[in-house]
């Protein structure tokens, strides 16, 4: 008898493990499945962003509708109405661009040290906003062909003019520009013991000197000399001195690396030349003379 219980219960274990064993497969099968699935998902959004990468940014740029523009406060390039729209020469140009794209444009203010970042992040698809040419900037982005020249000046109070002459009569002093600007190389790196205050953007800089909290300004001639010219100007007490602080810059178009569109809008603006449309622009800001010609690129 009481073999033939133990027999009985060898039985049912033998049993009980056999359903174990075919659960756990189960169990695994559907484990495998499950991992499967979410490969297959990751794969085909991978696959997605390499098509999206292999298209180009124009392709992509029709896809999302717009174009995204990347710009600061940049009188007379780029700066907002009483209504808040954006305006300015680089505005209504990148505008007239994007028209041609067949896309809106729309406008992102961002901070001039995260630019680089900002657009290869695509939370902006170009920078257009007097962003001078550099070596350094060209091995991060892929750059227009120049469309406007412009240099580094230094903005002083008009009574206190008189008081500078060279690059080394500013040793010393204390001097604003925008960080992450040509303006601040200059400053750090041309003017000895000067005392630098970084500012957001360059009109910033420029109010610190009317506000007599920075003797000198260092920034755009391009911004400079529209404000401090224009008509009813807030900034007429001030005035740009008569020295060289570096060679002639030259203002382009910033888009990610390889991007189809730089090709594209070099070809837009030589269009936009020959039909008249940036000359008149150009004299709606009274930077006529600053315009290079797109007709040789």
């Amino acid at each position: 008898m009481k073999k033939l219980v133990a027999l009985i219960l060898a039985l049912v274990m033998c049993l009980f493990c056999f359903a174990a064993c075919g659960n756990n497969d189960d169990a695994k099968d559907t484990d495998t499945n499950a991992d499967t699935e979410a490969s297959s998902d990751t794969n085909a959004d991978t696959a997605e962003d390499v098509a999206a990468d292999v298209a180009g940014d124009i392709a992509y740029l029709q896809s999302q509708g717009k174009m995204i523009v990347g710009v600061t406060y940049l009188e007379p390039l780029d700066f907002q109405d009483e209504n808040g729209a954006w305006i300015g020469f680089d505005a209504e140009l990148a505008m007239a661009v994007g028209e041609k794209l067949g896309v809106e444009v729309e406008f992102q203010e961002i901070s001039w040290e995260a630019k680089e970042a900002e657009l290869a992040a695509k939370h902006i698809d170009c920078i257009w906003n007097g962003l001078t040419i550099t070596p350094a900037r060209q091995e991060e982005m892929s750059i227009s062909s120049p469309y406007m020249i412009n240099k580094q000046i230094v903005v002083v109070r008009a009574d206190d003019a008189g008081n500078y002459s060279d690059v080394n009569s500013l040793a010393g002093k204390v001097i604003a520009a925008e960080a992450g600007s040509a303006g601040e190389e200059i400053v750090l790196g041309n003017i000895a013991d000067a005392v630098y205050v970084e500012k957001s953007i360059q009109l910033d800089a420029l109010t610190e000197v009317k506000a007599l909290t920075s003797d000198a300004a260092v920034i755009d001639y391009v911004m400079a000399n529209y404000l401090i010219n224009k008509e009813g100007s807030d900034y007429a007490d001030l005035e740009i001195l008569d020295m060289s602080l570096s060679d002639t810059e030259y203002y382009g178009i910033a888009f990610r690396k390889g991007s189809d569109l730089t090709a594209r809008v070099n070809e837009i603006l030589a269009e936009l030349e020959e039909d008249g449309t940036i000359a008149a622009i150009a004299e709606k800001y009274a930077l006529s003379d600053a315009l290079v010609s797109m007709a040789a690129e």
